[in-house]
């Protein structure tokens, strides 16, 4: 051993780089974590180890998990517990450590006795590819639902920034799953949480049937089946499916980031557009508020949704009401910020904020069916320090 090996870089690696995530059916897929910081530490560091692989493999269709680990070196007395510290993520008891061949015979006897809930749970089906596609929606409280989400949960954490695990003992808490059909494959899942709405004690006491706001939490497609077009799929079933209910006032999304935002954004527009909502929105001066509250109600979208919905639709229309609609936002949503600067620097911060906001917003709406060619593709976004678009 040499000197150099003393040093503490040559015994650290990347966590992200040393988990290694697989799908096992007739073949295994391999793919790397986004975020490892919620098991390995905000620096996503791994001390003590040199070629450090950490396997950490499910079946595709029980997912019934294994971990192992592999290392050229490993430092007797200064080495993290990397299996202990992955275990404490994934549900207690169910894990097969090492023992390939132990796992193997586990995941394969369940598959004989594993079946898709069944059709009371189905919200829809479709057709992809030649393979048939089916949506269920099931409480947390189901016994299938509860023991296969314990083994899926660790995917949240892996590939969704800041999320954290959901409490199973939550009644409001439904999962709606989506399977591939004749393989029994999940393609993913999405956690979705009910917020049950007062009124007011009269109306609360008299009402059999309760309003609620409905809330998309987590939302994830398996990296072995994404860019096939499920994540659009998936969203517009559930979205369509509370669209139906009487008693659904508002669809929102926990702290959606960049990729989901996309999504929602071009499938709202899309349904919006079919609908013939674009006809409807005025584009001859300031919209009113009232009226975007009123068309928000009707549409059932959160207000910050809403809004930039507007604002794309009045860009894809090219209205000349455009700019000062989306500027008007802006500067609501940073009073605060911009009161006390100089008249230039205000309006050089708006401008700058509004041409992120168009860019994006081009970029969005070029990926529209409806729009598809009539806009250029967006630039890449700039590096600039820009005030807040959300609500």
């Amino acid at each position: 051993m040499s000197v150099l090996d003393f040093k503490p870089e040559a015994w650290t690696v990347s966590a992200n780089d040393a988990l290694k995530i697989s799908l096992v059916s007739e073949n295994a897929v391999q793919f790397s974590p986004s975020f490892t910081y919620p098991i390995y530490g905000d620096a996503e560091q791994i001390f003590g180890y040199k070629d450090l692989v950490i396997h950490l493999v499910f079946d595709s269709v029980t997912f019934k998990p294994f971990v192992n680990v592999k290392f050229s070196d490993k430092l007797k007395e200064d080495a993290e517990d990397v299996i202990g510290k992955l275990l404490k993520f994934l549900p207690e008891g169910d894990v097969i450590v090492k023992d390939e061949e132990k796992w193997v015979d586990a995941f394969q006897e369940e598959q004989k006795q594993f079946s898709l809930p069944s059709d009371d749970y189905k919200v829809s089906q479709y057709n992809k590819n030649g393979d048939e596609f089916v949506v269920y929606k099931q409480s947390i409280t189901n016994n299938f639902c509860k023991k296969l989400h314990r083994r899926v949960q660790i995917f949240v954490l892996l590939f969704i920034e800041a999320a954290s695990y959901i409490d199973e003992n939550d009644q409001n808490w439904e999962i709606f799953w989506l399977f591939n059909k004749a393989t029994k494959q999940c393609i993913g899942f999405v956690t979705t949480y009910k917020y049950w709405k007062y009124l007011g004690a009269e109306q609360f006491d008299q009402s059999k049937e309760l309003k609620y706001r409905a809330k998309i939490s987590q939302f994830i497609v398996f990296p072995p089946y994404q860019h096939e077009g499920h994540g659009s799929i998936f969203y517009n079933t559930i979205v369509d499916l509370w669209l139906k209910d009487n008693n659904l006032l508002e669809v929102t999304v926990e702290d959606p980031n960049e990729m989901f935002d996309d999504l929602r954004d071009r499938n709202d527009l899309e349904r919006l557009e079919r609908e013939k909502f674009f006809d409807t929105v005025p584009d001859n001066k300031i919209i009113d508020e009232q009226w975007i509250e009123d068309q928000r109600k009707k549409h059932k979208l959160e207000k910050r949704q809403f809004s930039r919905l507007i604002e794309m639709i009045l860009l894809h229309r090219k209205s000349h009401n455009y700019r000062l609609q989306v500027k008007k936002r802006l500067y609501t949503k940073n009073y605060d910020a911009l009161y006390d600067m100089k008249e230039d620097e205000r309006r050089d911060a708006l401008q700058k904020s509004f041409l992120l906001l168009d860019d994006d917003y081009k970029r969005i709406l070029s990926s529209c069916h409806f729009s598809k060619h009539r806009l250029d593709s967006a630039p890449e976004k700039k590096n600039v320090k820009k005030l807040k678009t959300e609500n």
